[in-house]
């Protein structure tokens, strides 16, 4: 841009602050003495408004650093995105930004050879300095040291960054390609440090000793073999430490009291005994996951009184001992997926106490059969996860578990429910069974469970919902039954769901005759929609209910049959729905003439109506339908139009006001404006008041004699006065 137009644009700008400036001084004065200023906060927002589209327009139009493409649309955000050659950062580099509003600047994709001491000292509220996939030559110490949070992520940096800062809290050197530990002696108030993604092997003993503050320190995806046991020793306030993908093989530290939340996810560990977690007495959330643990002794969290969370999944235990939560009385969550453990204990909790468990998860565990008392001690339990293992059945299973809430049993060889299955949980909300060989399902199984919403059903080999009506679902709103071997359903399958919202039937062999297209009206009707299968939240390819069950998107049948349904035949709701259901005999009857002819059927067949009264109604429901459209079509066009002539008027108006209202001089009476001269009321002595109307004789009555005046009281003849 050339230099002409940025002192235009720098003399609009300086313009525009000064009319704001102004207008809030005017509206200041103006509101406290006159109490009426809302024209001029409109004036004030118009100029607002052009002063921001001319900034804009400044920072659009000029580049941020030469020889380096921006994108800067936010004023108090920096982004540097390319550079045709190296940078060399000073205070210089950045002259044409405004140091007083950016507070955060970004680098990506770009070669610096020199980060100089200078390079962000005048920036006065600069909190964050990123630097994004490119390569860093020197950095000198103090080049920082009025930055809040410094990353640096995918750099290949020439020397190990040596930094000096009074301010940074937060460091990131994320997959850096940084093979040892940078010196982060002069760093006094970081609290957080990442040092994920990088090829480091040793953390030696005074690597953390000067970070009094830390806070949350991680070290993933590094290959440290060895920490040593005193390497925190000065880091009384470390409350986070992420190890996880570290090829430790063992783990033990005696210094660091204090830590909350410990991550040891695949790092190779055989075992985890009270050696390695004799100083964790603080420790809420313990990761211990895809590692070679086979065995756990009933000591070994016995010191872990504060443990809530601890995820054991994917290890090589076999078998658990009765109490090793024993001591942990704050546990809300287990998780121990993949490993093989055939049957579960039942877990104890110590002076006969019961567990705080919210959440109890057991997915691929090879598990056969539990017995009735392993969650005695979980009466409290909200979700429950053993999907994936090899059960036959439930039977009494769950009866010790009175508040349950989500439980998932999916794919185990469960071919039969008993009716009492689930009779003590009275509290279930969602259940899935999908992945089961259950054939059809009994309603009776749940009809006790009055709160049950959700229930997934899903690859369950089913050929027929029901096997019986002798129950009702009252309370279920959504049922998925994709995957399955459903040719057909009927009015009795959704009779006994009174509640039912929603249905997913994807994957199904539904045969898609006149019957199933009645059908599909009747569900229109009753207001239950198909799910839409192809909706990521909905896709548990994993056999995993999903917790939020809220999320569900509805289609129209239309988009289910996908005009396998031509002519729609309509149900009325007012008739008795009777009319529309047979019996089991009557089904299967139908369902042998479907199969000789597809395309017969008997007319005097309960499902369907006389084709004349379909031709009369099908015409009756598109007339009021285009109607309806056509109203509302018209009546939005209406309130279109309505409401911007209102807007046109309540501008013109308030642009008039502001104009005519330009000094504080302005009188309606001096004004120049044409008036109706009318008599006033009260006029002067000995004249009689009248209503302001004044008659004068037309032209033409004015060339004969004047129209004599009558007194009141003048009478051609006497007055007759009658007496009573």
């Amino acid at each position: 841009m050339s230099v002409h137009k940025k002192k235009n644009l720098n003399k609009i700008i300086i313009i525009s602050k000064w009319l704001i400036l102004s207008v809030d001084k005017s509206v200041y004065v103006r509101f406290q003495y006159n109490r009426s200023s809302k024209q001029d906060i409109f004036m004030k927002y118009f100029l607002l408004l052009f002063a921001a589209l001319a900034v804009d327009c400044k920072i659009l139009a000029e580049p941020c650093i030469d020889h380096c493409v921006c994108n800067s649309k936010l004023l108090s955000r920096l982004q540097v995105i390319s550079c045709d050659k190296p940078l060399v950062l000073n205070s210089t580099t950045f002259q044409n930004i405004d140091k007083n509003l950016t507070n955060v600047i970004s680098f990506s994709d770009v070669i610096i050879d020199q980060i100089q001491e200078n390079a962000f000292r005048d920036f006065k509220n600069l909190d964050d300095v990123v630097i994004s996939g490119s390569n860093i030559g020197s950095i000198d110490a103090k080049s920082f040291n009025n930055v809040e949070r410094l990353k640096f992520v995918d750099c290949a940096f020439e020397d190990s960054p040596d930094l000096f800062s009074e301010q940074l809290e937060e460091l990131h050197f994320g997959s850096s390609r940084l093979d040892q530990i940078p010196n982060l002696n002069n760093l006094w108030k970081l609290t957080f440090l990442n040092l994920s993604g990088n090829y480091i092997k040793y953390v030696e003993v005074e690597a953390f000793t000067e970070l009094f503050d830390l806070e949350e320190l991680h070290l993933s995806n590094n290959e440290i073999f060895r920490l040593p046991a005193t390497v925190f020793i000065n880091n009384q306030q470390l409350l986070t430490l992420n190890l996880d993908n570290n090829p430790l093989n063992h783990f033990a530290i005696n210094t660091s009291e204090s830590l909350e939340i410990l991550s040891l996810r695949n790092c190779r560990l055989d075992k985890f005994d009270k050696e390695s977690a004799h100083k964790l007495t603080s420790v809420n959330e313990l990761n211990l996951s895809h590692n070679n643990i086979k065995n756990l002794s009933s000591e070994t969290f016995a010191h872990m009184t504060e443990l809530s969370v601890i995820d054991l999944s994917y290890n090589k235990l076999t078998d658990l001992d009765e109490n090793v939560f024993a001591e942990n009385g704050r546990l809300i969550r287990i998780t121990l997926d993949g490993n093989d453990f055939n049957t579960l204990p039942v877990f104890y909790r110590k002076n006969e106490e019961t567990f705080s468990i919210y959440s109890f998860s057991c997915r691929y565990c090879n598990l056969n059969t539990l017995s009735s008392n392993v969650f005695e001690n979980m009466e409290d339990m909200i979700n429950l996860y053993l999907s994936h293992n090899n059960f036959l059945n439930v039977d009494n299973m769950f009866d010790k578990i009175k508040n349950l809430k989500v439980l998932d049993i999916s794919d185990n060889n469960i071919a039969y429910f008993s009716p009492g299955a689930f009779k003590n949980n009275k509290n279930l909300e969602v259940l899935n069974i999908a992945g089961n060989p259950l054939m059809v399902l009994n309603p009776e199984v749940f009809a006790g469970n009055y709160l049950l919403r959700d229930i997934d059903v899903r690859n369950a080999s089913l050929t027929k919902l029901w096997s019986n009506y002798n129950k009702s679902v009252k309370s279920l709103r959504r049922l998925l039954l994709g995957g399955n071997n459903l040719g057909t359903l009927t009015s009795d399958d959704f009779v006994i769901m009174p509640a039912l919202e929603a249905i997913e039937l994807h994957n199904n062999p539904l045969i898609f005759d006149n019957k199933l297209c009645t059908l599909f009206s009747f569900l229109e009707v009753e207001g239950i929609n198909p799910i839409d299968a192809s909706s990521k939240k909905n896709n548990a390819a994993d056999g995993a209910f999903r917790e939020d069950t809220d999320g569900f998107i509805t289609i129209q049948w239309k988009d289910v049959h996908g005009g396998m349904c031509p002519k729609e035949i309509p149900f009325n709701s007012n008739d008795d729905k009777t009319k529309y259901i047979t019996n089991n005999e009557d089904d299967e009857d139908d369902d042998n003439d479907d199969d000789e002819d597809d395309d017969d059927y008997d007319e005097d067949d309960d499902y369907y109506i006389d084709n004349e009264n379909e031709e009369e109604t099908s015409t009756k429901f598109s007339k009021e339908n285009a109607s309806l459209a056509k109203a509302t079509y018209i009546l939005s066009v209406t309130s279109a139009f309505v409401l911007s002539a209102l807007i046109v008027l309540t501008i013109a108006v308030t642009i008039t006001l502001c104009v005519l209202r330009r000094n504080n001089g302005f009188d309606m009476q001096k004004a120049n404006l044409p008036r109706l001269k009318i008599p006033l009321w009260n006029t002067t002595q000995g004249h009689k008041k009248h209503s302001g109307s004044v008659y004068r004789p037309l032209s033409e009555d004015l060339s004969g004699p004047k129209t004599p005046k009558l007194s009141r009281y003048d009478f051609t003849s006497t007055p007759v006065v009658h007496s009573a």
